[in-house]
């Protein structure tokens, strides 16, 4: 009689067998012997074999039977590494106790006893082996431990029905054993216990506990069968947590901070373990089950990817030394001493896949899904390729476009110089667009432009300029109202720098009447050097204009005019003096431009004025914060408390703290219902603040964000990722366009005949020159540089894209 049990250790497999050998003695005693052998996977014979045929001793007694129980690798923190590690189990005859011994395998010839100590009962239940090593198991809803740094068998003080017992990837303390405590009746003949509802974590370092709801809620603890813990970060007394539960109803369950956040339907019944296979495409988690069933999960999709039955052994480990793991599935366990592997699948469902004594139908039928996977991702990666050709195909007729407008002015420059007259084709002819705001019948000069008269009444009335300086930039407000009832649309404003030069600038509105943020008008994608606020004016408003100081520095005036432009539906664009501005270094360096808010919220004359500049100048996000059917939180409370932020006296529905640069508009929609809209300008402080809102709100608390963030400043919207997309792929086709030129080689014969075979020649390198130029030849791997680069920047713009599109939707 002989027991096998396989580990994986550093790629290679070490084989523990137990078999039981006769005494030499006269009382004919049945003895045991306890041996091990590793074996390695070649991959050009697709088998494994033994470096040497040694069978290395572990164990050896005469008198007693012995049986492996347990075997897994386990950190063993005096060598700060993973050991193999085999609990047995040794019986003799006339004896109710059972001895037991915990052996680490260090090398190939160095096998360390670690502890041994005898019990009452047989180990049944529970049995780990985790750092230390320590050998933890159950009986009889209590816990009980033992490792080589404490003599004898300890018991927990908590009597608990167990979960879950292993390690958690924390600094401090690791051991965990998760479970709900045990609550015992007296005074009755039998023993009774009543489990509780509560799980509780118990830290075996320190005997500390905590709630067990911070790895899964208490509802399912009843239908816990295995799980494994992802992540682990212990944060102001809990622990945020990311963890898989495989449970009774056929469902793995992956957690978040207690939080159910996906399902998967598993295809057998009575799982066991749980393990992450790392692949070169992504990870896979290994589930276990009994009667040899396994199942590997995509964690992307957490969909099954493949199934196997009657598997004996499920080993997980990198056997071809290839930086990624493999899983080996062993479906017959050797039945000689020494005996190689000869039924097994060693697959990661990513390409990788070798088999020895299984038939072709069984490998291929395995890896149907993952080839079905490959073949989407293919289709994808083809549809891609072929928006990129189109791309191309489109640049490329850009750039003829380009060529012969060029030409065009080549032949131009030579007319002018040579005295004759040239004919100038219209723009609609050689396929060209104006980038201005103008009507088609009209002419691309200064005077379309149309000043107003004295005896026209303008339609706008200018009341005050006022300016502020935040960080590099300048931020000029036009307070204006209408004076009669002509509708005024396409309204923006311009700095002169050096007359008659503009600084590049962008312009939007905000209403005098109103004073949340989110009714500003934002505006529409950038042309030439000013946005312009494409909408109609029929009341008091402000026109806010964002401007660069650096320009202003280096012009020799301390004086800037403001330009006002606007359009009206009887006349052209209009453009007119509106007011000037005055920058003075020294006023920068004293801050008498920089705006008093946050830090002073009781300003009442100049504070709204603040308020706009710093909303022009601030990113915005909007967060509906749903408590599910419980009470909503004081979140007001909150941030007056904690977070001391105080409300403004000109804009009582905005909130700002002293400490950060941040405005918090908080509307409580329903009892369980609230909008928080934050305005930020360093993102370091946005996050400081979601730390902190996160810690603050209950569990049964849901943030989601129904706004996409608003940039002012740093980005431009779908207006400049498109441009910054555009840019890129013209440089990019720019650089696979070119050619180099090369020169061509001159007779220097005189003779006709010579001339004319030397013209042809020249002619036809000129030609052979021109295609090259048009249809380069590009190498395979800048081509493939070039098209992740175009992915890229496109997967940008289409994430911009879907951001501008969500706020199209009402917010709850």
């Amino acid at each position: 009689m002989m027991a096998v049990q396989m580990l994986t250790v550093g790629g290679d497999v070490l084989v523990f067998q137990c078999k039981t050998v006769s005494s030499r003695s006269r009382d004919q005693r049945r003895g045991s012997e306890v041996t091990f052998y590793s074996l390695t996977f070649n991959p050009d014979t697709r088998s494994f074999f033994r470096k040497d045929h040694t069978m290395y001793p572990l164990h050896r007694d005469g008198s007693a039977e012995s049986h492996i129980v347990h075997c897994s690798c386990a950190l063993d923190v005096g060598q700060r590494r993973k050991v193999p590690c085999v609990l047995l189990r040794l019986c003799r005859k006339r004896s109710s106790a059972f001895k037991y011994t915990l052996y680490s395998v260090n090398s190939l010839t160095d096998a360390k006893l670690r502890v041994d100590f005898v019990l009452p009962y047989e180990m049944r239940e529970n049995i780990s082996i985790v750092q230390g090593p320590t050998l933890v198991w159950c009986h009889e809803n209590t816990v009980c431990y033992v490792c080589s740094q404490t003599p004898g068998v300890k018991e927990l003080p908590v009597p608990m029905t167990v979960r879950f017992i292993g390690g958690l990837p924390l600094r401090l303390r690791k051991l965990v054993v998760l479970g709900s405590p045990v609550v015992s009746k007296e005074g009755l003949n039998e023993s009774l216990s009543v489990t509780g509802l509560k799980n509780t974590l118990y830290f075996m370092e320190d005997e500390r506990t905590l709630t067990g709801d911070c790895l899964v809620p208490d509802a399912y603890s009843s239908v816990i069968q295995c799980m494994a813990v992802l992540s682990a970060d212990e944060m102001g007394g809990s622990v945020r947590s990311a963890v898989l539960v495989a449970t009774s109803m056929k469902q793995l369950v992956y957690f978040e901070n207690a939080v159910p956040l996906d399902v998967c339907l598993l295809p057998y019944e009575h799982p066991q373990s749980i393990r992450t296979l790392h692949t070169v495409r992504n990870d896979l988690f290994i589930i276990t089950f009994s009667q040899g069933n396994v199942c590997a999960v995509w964690k992307d999709s957490f969909q099954v990817g493949c199934c196997w039955t009657d598997v004996r052994v499920p080993l997980v480990d990198d056997f071809l030394g290839c930086g990624t793991d493999q899983i080996l599935l062993v479906f017959e366990e050797p039945r000689s001493s020494g005996e190689l592997l000869s039924n097994f699948l060693l697959t990661d469902l990513c390409g990788i896949t070798y088999s020895c004594g299984r038939a072709d139908s069984d490998v291929s039928s395995a890896s149907d899904t993952a080839q079905e996977h490959h073949l989407l991702t293919v289709r994808a990666l083809e549809s891609r390729l072929q928006s990129g050709l189109n791309f191309l195909e489109d640049l490329q007729r850009d750039v003829d476009v380009k060529d012969r407008l060029l030409h065009h002015v080549l032949v131009a420059l030579t007319d002018l110089t040579s005295g004759r007259k040239h004919a100038i084709s219209s723009p609609a002819q050689e396929g060209l667009v104006s980038l201005w705001d103008e009507d088609e019948d009209d002419e691309v000069h200064v005077s379309d432009e149309q000043m107003p008269t004295e005896r026209d009444e303008a339609p706008v009335k200018v009341l005050r300029v006022w300016q502020r300086v935040i960080g590099e930039s300048l931020v000029c407000g036009i307070v204006m109202a209408t004076t009669n009832d002509t509708c005024v649309r396409n309204m923006s404003a311009s700095v002169l720098a050096e007359c008659p030069v503009a600084v590049k600038s962008r312009s939007f509105m905000q209403r005098s009447s109103t004073s949340d943020a989110s009714e500003r008008c934002h505006p529409p994608p950038e042309k030439n050097i000013r946005h312009s606020a494409d909408i109609i004016i029929t009341s008091t408003f402000t026109l806010l204009t964002v401007t660069d100081l650096n320009p202003l520095f280096t012009s020799s005036s301390g004086t800037y005019p403001i330009i006002l432009h606007y359009c009206t539906l009887t006349s052209a664009r209009v453009s007119h003096h509106c007011g000037q501005i005055s920058v003075d270094i020294k006023d920068l360096h004293t801050g008498k431009m920089k705006p008093r808010l946050p830090q002073d919220t009781k300003l009442n004359t100049e504070s709204r004025d603040d308020h706009l500049s710093l909303m022009a100048m601030m990113d915005s996000w909007c967060f509906l914060i749903d408590g599910c059917d419980h009470t909503l939180a004081d979140v007001q409370g909150w941030l007056r408390d904690e977070l001391h932020a105080e409300r403004l006296e000109a804009e009582p529905n905005y909130a700002a703290p002293p400490s950060a640069l941040l405005l918090f508009h908080w509307v409580r929609k329903t009892p369980f219902q609230g909008l928080l809209t934050v305005h930020y300008r360093d993102e370091l402080d946005l996050l400081r603040f979601l730390n902190s809102l996160c810690d603050f709100l209950p569990a049964s608390h849901h943030v989601k964000l129904v706004g996409t963030p608003r940039s002012h400043g740093r980005c431009g919207g779908l207006s400049q990722t498109l441009e910054a997309e555009l840019q890129s792929i013209t440089q990019a086709v720019s650089s696979v366009l070119q050619c180099e030129e090369r020169g061509v080689k001159r007779c220097s014969s005189d003779t006709s005949s010579e001339t004319l075979q030397r013209l042809r020649e020249e002619r036809q390198t000129e030609m052979e020159r021109y295609n090259r130029r048009l249809r380069p030849l590009v190498d395979a791997a800048r081509y493939c540089r070039l098209m992740e680069s175009l992915i890229r920047t496109q997967m940008n713009g289409d994430v911009v894209a879907l951001r501008e599109a969500q706020t199209d939707f009402p917010r709850l």
